[in-house]
């Protein structure tokens, strides 16, 4: 028998933290991350006995287990054998993006969680309209965590993306690295090149990083950051497109090129 096998896909799935990659099979397992064991129990209902679907997000493996026990606390795990997975050949793609209203934020982490996208940073830029205090920060990076994983349980994903605390343009082109590909999304320009183009010749083992503006679009001293940061103007055709909208066509158009 194969150490992969497939699973029952209407199996109940969702993440958890392994100190180390399993081998061997049966495995005793205990989940005690309270954020966990509240989802199992409260949210999915699971019960003792039930087939379920563990994903290791640290090494993008799964799982096939069974629960033996549910605790206020905690929840107790048999694993039983690794599954048959599909490993993703996506760049690792990074969504700047400045915030916009809740529930269209929401549906772009949504979203671009199904897509594959590996992290998001949120921007404060000249033009958005959501400010936020000290205090809001802390219970919005906990919210938009738990829509990021439910969506990643949702799509079978093998690993739940990664958000980062809001941040200034400024800021966040401040701390650019240099091995990736730096790409604005702008509606206008003389000097804007496809998308496609811009993705010619890109490799897997680098980061893609896509720059997305608010709803009135970035100032002139934002493009003359980002431009001088490195980052390449693309567009993603004629019409103009909501900030969601342009983040999903971005993964989705990454999503093309490396599948």
């Amino acid at each position: 028998m194969s150490g992969f096998e497939k699973h029952d896909d209407t199996a109940k799935r969702f993440f958890v933290s392994l100190t180390e990659p399993l081998e061997q099979f049966p495995a005793d397992i205990e989940v005690t991350d309270d954020i966990v064991v509240h989802h199992l129990r409260t949210v999915m209902r699971a019960r003792t006995g039930e087939s379920v679907v563990i994903v290791d997000g640290q090494r993008g493996q799964a799982y096939a287990a069974v629960l033996q026990d549910l605790q206020k606390h905690s929840v107790s795990l048999r694993v039983q054998r690794k599954l048959e997975t599909l490993k993703t050949v996506l760049p690792q793609a990074v969504l700047a993006v400045a915030l916009i209203k809740e529930q269209r934020w929401d549906w772009l982490l949504q979203k671009a969680t199904e897509l594959g996208v590996h992290t998001i940073q949120p921007l404060l830029a000249d033009r958005t309209v959501i400010r936020l205090g000290d205090k809001d920060i802390s219970k919005k990076l906990e919210r938009w965590q738990a829509v990021l994983r439910s969506a990643a349980e949702q799509s079978e994903g093998l690993f739940i993306p990664q958000i980062m605390p809001p941040l200034s343009t400024n800021a966040y082109l401040g701390q650019m690295q240099s091995n990736t590909l730096k790409l604005i999304l702008r509606e206008r320009g003389e000097h804007r090149q496809s998308l496609k183009q811009a993705l010619k010749g890109f490799q897997t083992e680098q980061a893609a990083i896509f720059a997305i503006g608010p709803g009135g679009g970035w100032t002139d001293s934002e493009l003359d950051a980002f431009e001088q940061a490195g980052f390449l103007p693309v567009s993603l055709g004629t019409r103009i497109l909501r900030s969601e909208t342009a983040a999903v066509a971005a993964m989705a158009a990454l999503v093309y090129e490396f599948t």
